[in-house]
Parts: C-alpha cells; sequence; structure tokens
C-alpha cells in the first residue's frame, strides 16, 4: 500500500467518523441551541476553515458571474435545506434512526440521476436495490405513521427523508455543472449559506432558547460540528473525489450509518429495537446493488 493510498484511507476513516457522530453532536447540540442556528454556526466555522486552507494553497478567485447562482442552489440543497431538516427531525427522531434514514440518500441519488443524467440507467439489479431499500425505510418508518399518528415521530422521519433528497438533487446538479476548483467551489458555496443563513438563526435563537441557557458541553459540540464535521471534512471530501474518485468515496455510504447509529445508541442510550438493526441492513443492501458497477 502506497503512502498516497494510505493518506487517502486516513481521510476516508476521518470523514466516516465525523460525519457518523454528527448525528449523536446535533442532538446534544439541540439541548441550549435552534436548529438554524446550529446549521448556521457549522456553515460560518465551516467557512473560516476551508478559507484558510484556500489561502494555504495560495489560490484566487476566478469563477465569473455566471457561477454566483449556481453556487446558490449548490450551497441551498448541499447545506442549508439538509442540515436545517436534519436538524429539525432530531427535535422528534432519535439521532440514531435518523443516520439510518439518511442512508437512502445513494438510492434516491440513482432515480434523480436516471432522469436527469445520461449514462445513468435504472438496471434491473439497481431496480432490486431501490425496492429492497425503500422496504427498509417502510420497516422503520411505517410501525409509527399508522400507529401513532399526527403525534408520532413522522414529521421528522419524513425531514430526514426529504433531506436525503436535497442530498441527491445537489449531487446530480454538481454532476451537470463544468468542472472548477473544488476549493473556491466549497468556499463559495459555505459562504453563501452563512449569509444566507444569518438573520434568521440568530433571530430564532434570541426569540427561542436565548444565550443565557447555552452550556458548555452544548457549545463544545457546536465548536466540533462547526470544525471538524463541516470545514475539515469539507476539505478532505473535495481531497478524496479529486484525487480518487467518487467509487471509492462511495464507501462511506455503508459504514457512516452504521457509526450514526452506533453514536446514538451507545453514546446518548437512545432506544432502539430489532427493526432498527434490520432496516439498517436491508437499506445498505440495497445500496450495495445500485453501486456494484460504480464501484468496479
Amino acid at each position: 500500500m502506497t503512502q498516497s493510498t494510505v493518506k487517502h484511507w486516513a481521510l476516508l476513516a476521518y470523514l466516516v467518523l465525523v460525519w457518523g457522530f454528527a448525528f449523536a453532536l446535533i442532538a446534544v447540540a439541540l439541548e441550549s441551541f435552534h436548529p438554524l442556528f446550529i446549521v448556521w454556526s457549522r456553515l460560518c466555522m465551516g467557512t473560516l476553515v476551508v478559507w484558510c486552507v484556500w489561502r494555504w494553497r495560495q489560490q484566487r478567485w476566478f469563477l465569473g458571474r455566471e457561477w454566483w447562482p449556481r453556487i446558490t442552489v449548490l450551497s441551498l440543497t448541499g447545506n442549508i435545506i439538509p442540515f436545517s431538516l436534519i436538524a429539525w427531525a432530531e427535535q422528534s427522531v432519535p439521532s440514531a434512526e435518523v443516520g439510518i434514514l439518511m442512508a437512502l440518500m445513494p438510492i434516491a441519488t440513482l432515480l434523480l440521476a436516471h432522469w436527469l443524467l445520461k449514462h445513468e440507467p435504472l438496471t434491473w439489479k439497481r431496480f432490486a436495490g431501490v425496492l429492497v431499500g425503500f422496504a427498509g425505510v417502510a420497516l422503520l418508518v411505517g410501525d409509527d405513521l399508522l400507529s401513532a399518528g399526527a403525534s408520532g415521530q413522522w414529521p421528522g422521519q419524513a425531514a430526514a427523508l426529504l433531506a436525503t433528497v436535497s442530498y441527491a438533487f445537489n449531487g446530480v446538479y454538481a454532476k451537470r455543472l463544468p468542472a472548477e476548483n473544488p476549493v473556491a467551489l466549497s468556499v463559495g458555496t459555505l459562504a453563501i449559506g452563512t449569509l444566507l443563513l444569518a438573520v434568521p438563526a440568530l433571530w430564532a435563537q434570541l426569540a427561542g432558547p436565548g444565550l443565557t441557557t447555552v452550556t458548555v458541553g452544548a457549545a463544545g459540540v457546536l465548536g466540533i460540528l462547526g470544525v471538524m464535521a463541516t470545514g475539515v471534512a469539507t476539505w478532505c471530501y473535495f481531497v478524496v473525489v479529486t484525487e480518487r474518485g467518487p467509487g471509492f468515496l462511495s464507501t462511506i455510504n455503508y459504514l457512516i450509518p452504521a457509526v450514526a447509529f452506533a453514536a446514538g445508541t451507545v453514546f446518548l442510550a437512545e432506544p432502539w429495537g430489532w427493526e432498527h438493526l434490520i432496516a439498517l441492513g436491508m437499506i445498505l443492501v440495497g445500496v450495495g446493488l445500485i453501486q456494484v458497477r460504480q464501484a468496479r
């Protein structure tokens, strides 16, 4: 194994850990912060980290005016909307379950890519993966939807599923764009998200939980989410994608949901049942079926 390969596997392991634990960290942060404030803080700190990387590489801003609408769409679909939906969902749904539901993202990406991209056919094997994945989601969500009614967890579960659709659209939209410097794109998307959410996030925090009830633990968790799970993770993500490609990166789709489930159940003592394990297994089998060709 070459030194370069070791570096890429190390970066991949880092992404799996920080993104897998992010769901549990969000649950802790919600004890003191409004969901929108959590999202804005992540984007703000992430912007500072990636900007430092950008300046360290002594790169210049060369994206023209035509890129600003594109960067705004990338920020909305890849940061603002999914981050907000996940944080809102975790007010009523355990972080471990949200992590399992987010495993549906590659399946949602396949369905959108089939209609919006060329050379992404929905083969029979991939269609079987879609069916198995949705069966896992139905096992996880269906019982609560039928038994708990409007007072159950289904609104939060639906929000988590919408977050996967937003992530999927972001990935498909990014594939349709011309190739550009990934660090510059990450700086732009995080900065745009920070500016768009600044006023509503600050207003929501001051009008809701306020700042007097903020604990040291929640503030520390928020710092970890912003610096490590957003800023550093964004840089690592683009390094892996540009140097090894999306096929290598696709491995995380199997590991992040499992880490999220373990973090929520072990460290936060969230309730779980065998249906969670079965649903997780079914969704990951579905992901495996749709990604066989890509991995090869």
